[in-house]
């Protein structure tokens, strides 16, 4: 039999117990309340450092995205002015090819003794008009200006006006025009009269 011992009285080991249950549930709940509250904090801290990393990330994608806008906008900027340059080039080059024709004629007008009166010219053709006093220098004349043309300068019409004056109309396909550009004036040909 058992022997009878006060300090482990059923009523007050049943009070130990519950006691016990009470005081490890509640040690449990609490360590468990802070393990949870340290988890949720952890899971913030992670939350708040992928949200600036994806910050960070967005903010380098619209940079490299404006970048290449800008980088597309210059290009086709540089496009456009190579495309205006290449015109204004030609433009110049054609300038200068009428105004080397322009010398070119005065030159030869000056040394054969013709007064071009007007010059015409379309799409495809130039035609000259002229005076002289002589038929023969009107024709060595076109014969020099054929030679320093890429396209012969031909003669439309020849009229014979009043006081012994020669009317005559030349004529040459406009690509004449840049030829006259690269061909150098022959000055070395003769004085002027």
């Amino acid at each position: 039999m058992r022997a009878l011992n006060l300090l482990h009285y059923p009523s007050l080991a049943r009070q130990q117990k519950v006691f016990h249950r009470w005081w490890s549930s509640l040690a449990g709940l609490l360590l468990g309340g802070a393990v949870a509250w340290g988890w949720l904090q952890w899971q913030d801290i992670q939350t708040l450092r992928l949200r600036q990393t994806q910050s960070l990330l967005q903010a380098s994608l619209t940079t490299r995205n404006q970048q290449a806008k800008e980088a597309v906008q210059g290009q086709i900027q540089l496009r456009l002015q190579a495309a205006q340059l290449v015109q204004l080039r030609q433009i110049a080059q054609h300038q200068q090819a009428w105004a080397s024709l322009h010398d070119l004629l005065q030159m030869e007008a000056r040394r054969s003794g013709l007064q071009l009166g007007r010059l015409q010219s379309d799409a495809e053709k130039i035609e000259l008009q002229g005076t002289t006093a002589d038929a023969a220098a009107m024709t060595d004349a076109q014969q020099r200006l054929t030679e320093q043309l890429d396209h012969p300068l031909g003669l439309v019409s020849i009229t014979t006006g009043p006081h012994a004056s020669v009317d005559f109309v030349w004529q040459t396909h406009l690509p004449a025009v840049q030829a006259a550009s690269s061909a150098p004036p022959s000055r070395a040909s003769g004085p002027p009269p």
